[in-house]
């Protein structure tokens, strides 16, 4: 074996190891990933989990404007505002849930 392929092996080998193990770490997450879309199947889904907070406990009025406004929206096709009022209606509810 000549001494180039010897010099540039090693380190190739130990980086291809390291890599590799990089992605056996990366690839084993403690919680499955959730990719989110903008899509009507999306917004029903939150619209699903704001009506189970808000059975749990009724939300502030200003709550109940962004979830109603939020599913308006996604009815009337609006996806992305929709989504958004209705993230952020359930960020604010667990945030007031995890202070009282």
């Amino acid at each position: 074996m000549s001494p180039l392929i010897r010099f540039t092996a090693l380190p190739a080998a130990a980086l291809a190891l390291g890599l590799w193990q990089f992605a056996g770490a990366q690839s084993t997450p403690e919680e499955p990933t959730r990719v989110l879309t903008d899509t009507p199947e999306y917004c029903a889904q939150l619209a699903g989990e704001a009506a189970q907070e808000t059975q749990a406990k009724p939300p502030a009025p200003d709550l109940v404007v962004l979830i109603t406004e939020g599913q308006r929206m996604c009815q009337q096709g609006q996806i992305r505002g929709g989504i958004l009022r209705l993230r952020r209606a359930l960020m604010l509810m667990k945030q007031t849930a995890g202070t009282q």
